[in-house]
């Protein structure tokens, strides 16, 4: 298990030191690690994803880059019952290529919903939001 008080916020990380110290894969924004029972979210400005922050919060884009997006699919199932899976949530800020940052711990702060997007062929679909607010 990781000893996640040892890693400070702002901490650099390269992609594959990601996939070393958490266990999880080498791409996608929302990463799974089952050995350490970890979920890693990457946020990106400049991304298909519609990431924003609203009051306090970061409305986080779930998983999948076309066509509507489903709360029982993949890692969306996984953020969406974070609250009682026990799954760690950290967040990412990926301002570059090849350089995360740590930003921190955050817990699911609200109920998920849906709302049109535009996926990766500019096509209009529904995607997951999900209300993310650091943890104190």
């Amino acid at each position: 298990m990781i000893e996640m008080a040892s890693i400070k916020i702002g901490t650099i990380f390269t992609n594959a030191e990601l996939m070393e110290k958490f266990g999880v894969s080498n791409s996608g924004g929302m990463r799974r690690s089952l050995k350490n029972n970890l979920l890693i979210l990457i946020h990106k400005k400049d991304s298909v994803y519609q990431d924003r922050w609203q009051d306090d919060k970061l409305l986080y884009t779930g998983m999948g880059l076309k066509g509507d997006q489903d709360i029982d699919f993949g890692q969306n199932k996984t953020l969406a019952q974070s609250r009682t899976n026990g799954v760690t949530v950290l967040l990412f800020n990926n301002p570059k290529s090849n350089v995360y940052e740590y930003e921190g711990e955050v817990v699911l702060a609200g109920t998920p919903f849906y709302e049109k997007q535009h996926d990766e062929g500019s096509q209009v679909r529904q995607v997951v939001m999900f209300p993310l607010a650091f943890k104190s």
